[in-house]
């Protein structure tokens, strides 16, 4: 696990100050080694450099930048030599199946490192050996022979990889994270800023790939791989892997056959380090299944697990203990307090260097320095909700599909009552309103975007990225709402550049590699065998997965329903004191000019006083609180950044 860094210029030398400018701005992500690597053309300069948290083999054979003499199968990891290969890479991520590829394809390695195989493979298969990788990256390939750049981001995008093009001289520079680009490309300024990504920010908590917060700064989406043709001057881009068509399968014996063993493979592949490996806790379905198969792969009693809990409504302590008394791992727990959120506030917007709306990232960076303190890799259970139907969402659309059962008529009959005012301050009948309303609706693409209609969704931006993704998943599923719901979020909604952004970020802050099991591809894959009804019904969710982890876990966590992992930042950061943070939230999105957000603010958010007040009339306030989060957190952000 590492950061990256590159830049490529035409008619203009790369300097070395500058790569290791970058390096110095993301060392964090590699506190044990760094590498430059500068390359002079005909007329361009290539200049990649890297830093490294060492995980494979830990002698200088992992060095980057890496590099490969083709015809003499030799690999380059002295900086000095590298302008004698013909291919360098820069790499951030783990492949876990290298081992199980060395001996498919024969090759004879001289290093310990998933590096090496990654040179060699794409040496024999060209950009098509991503096809063949199980893991989690964003690298960079510089390959003399065809002057070309290839850059790649894993099938889910639990790796980031940014970058910045100048259309007019072609120049192009990537970095794992904004501060790498930042550092040579001073570009945080307020007439740089993207309103279409703060639109985005504002509506879903996160801001989507290819968009960035600001102009000529992009993501690579997951799942794509980007050729820069040195000699054209031209960037392509493509999907090289798309998920299955749903295709259920109804054999449910064979199903949890195939899903406990993919559970096992999956653990134990990312359990290969030359470093020692924990995981984290939860007392959730998916953390606990993960700790309970590691079992089989170590000695518990030498397992560190980690675990965050919470004073109130969200704290998971009691189902945490279960687990790790069943399992007696060696167990670190922490409270995390109001102190802890003080004592982060200001540096959350350097961890998260664009707007992040999900504030769960501050107990994740700090379960992330516990462990830390014991450990250089955890496992976590992030992906099982995505695969196998774990959200709240993913109830709500089965239960339309069964509303939309019941004669329109009728329905329309119960909207009536429930919108008579005696029952809008009853937030479950509020909900079931809502449900009615969104089974009247023709189009499933709307599913989300006309949720809470007015109050959840306040840009048309939002909107259609929204409609546009989830109709992408519609066609994939035959128009099953509940499905595609579920789709949705496993390749747009909740992962790529949102939890997976939080966990990344939170855990290389404190120069931690966290692996998913349940974010292996083949378990994505998998999921499309596994029939609907399978995952969900109108009142449980993740049946298929229940049956598949009951030998593995007690019953009192294979039984219970969804937790969460929210400190009560509603109270913290919505303190009278913060007043002045969210009026200068209101303050800069007036001066950008982004007045359907300012008006959703003025009013549906009312301040009197120059203070916020709750609405008058009860209109889910949870989501209220959801977006002046929000507002806090980018004026925050934009004072880090912008008015520095």
């Amino acid at each position: 696990m590492c950061g990256i860094n590159g830049i490529i210029r035409f008619n203009k030398d790369v300097k070395m100050d500058e790569l290791e400018s970058m390096n110095k701005s993301i060392k964090h992500r590699g506190p044990d080694d760094e590498g430059v690597f500068i390359y002079e053309g005909i007329n361009y300069s290539v200049g990649l450099g890297h830093v490294r948290l060492s995980i494979l083999d830990l002698s200088e054979n992992g060095h980057q930048p890496m590099g490969y003499v083709i015809e003499e199968d030799r690999i380059i990891y002295n900086d000095n030599e590298l302008n004698n290969a013909d291919i360098v890479v820069v790499y951030n991520g783990e492949v876990y199946n290298y081992l199980e590829l060395k001996e498919k394809y024969d090759l004879k390695t001289e290093t310990g490192t998933d590096t090496e195989i990654i040179l060699k493979l794409y040496a024999k298969l060209g950009s098509d050996c991503v096809k063949e990788f199980n893991g989690m990256w964003a690298f960079c390939i510089f390959d003399k022979r065809k002057n070309i750049i290839f850059c790649s981001r894993d099938r889910l995008g639990q790796k980031p990889f940014y970058y910045y093009f100048d259309e007019y001289t072609k120049e192009l520079i990537f970095s794992s994270e904004l501060k790498g680009i930042i550092s040579v490309k001073p570009i945080n300024k307020k007439e740089n800023i993207n309103k279409d990504a703060i639109e985005l920010y504002f509506s879903l908590g996160f801001i989507p790939a290819p968009y960035s917060i600001y102009k000529n700064v992009f993501k690579l989406e997951g799942r794509q791989n980007l050729i820069f043709d040195l000699n054209s001057k031209e960037i392509k881009k493509n999907y090289y892997w798309e998920l299955p068509d749903y295709n259920p399968v109804y054999d449910k014996k064979k199903l949890i056959e195939e899903g406990k063993k993919l559970l096992y493979d999956a653990v134990k592949i990312r359990m290969r380090s030359d470093v020692p490996v924990g995981a984290f806790l939860s007392g959730g379905l998916d953390s606990s299944a993960v700790v309970g198969v590691m079992k089989e792969y170590t000695d518990l009693k030498n397992l560190h697990t980690f675990s965050i809990g919470f004073e109130g409504k969200y704290d998971e302590t009691p189902y945490i203990n279960i687990v790790k008394d069943y399992f007696k791992t060696n167990h670190h727990h922490y409270y995390f307090k109001e102190g802890d959120f003080e004592e982060l506030v200001d540096k959350y917007s350097w961890i998260y260097d664009e707007p992040f709306g999900d504030y769960s990232g501050f107990p994740t960076y700090k379960v992330s320095e516990l462990a830390k303190q014991f450990v250089g890799v955890s496992l976590s259970g992030d992906g099982g909700d995505e695969i196998f139907g774990g959200y709240r969402f993913h109830l709500i659309s089965k239960r339309i599909e069964y509303l939309k059962k019941i004669p329109i008529s009728i329905r329309k009959i119960f909207l009536k009552l429930l919108n008579n005012n005696l029952l809008k301050k009853n937030s479950i009948l509020y909900l079931i309103k809502e449900a009615i309303k969104l089974s009247m609706i023709e189009n499933n693409e709307k599913f989300y975007s006309k949720l809470f209609d007015g109050d959840f969704i306040i840009s048309d931006k939002g909107k259609n990225w929204i409609e546009k993704n989830l109709k992408y998943c519609l066609t994939n599923t035959n128009n099953n709402l509940s499905e595609s719901v579920r789709i949705f979020d496993l390749l747009f909604r909740t992962l790529s550049d949102n939890f997976l952004v939080k966990v990344d970020r939170a855990s290389m802050a404190n120069a931690l590699e966290v692996r998913s099991p349940f974010l292996d591809y083949r378990f994505a894959e998998f999921s499309q065998k596994i029939p609907n009804e399978f995952k969900v019904d109108f009142f449980k969710t993740k049946k298929l997965m229940r049956e598949i982890i009951k030998d593995i876990l007690p019953d009192e966590v294979v039984n219970r329903g969804k937790g969460g992992f929210e400190p009560p930042l509603d109270k913290w950061i919505l303190n009278e004191k913060y007043d002045i943070i969210l009026e200068n939230g209101i303050a800069i999105l007036e001066d950008i000019g982004l007045e359907q957000l300012v008006k959703f603010y003025k009013t549906k958010i009312f301040i009197s006083n120059k203070k916020f007040v709750k609405p008058k009339v009860m209109k889910n306030n949870k989501l209220y609180t959801i977006y002046k989060i929000r507002l806090f957190l980018f004026a925050k952000w934009w004072d880090k950044w912008i008015n520095y």
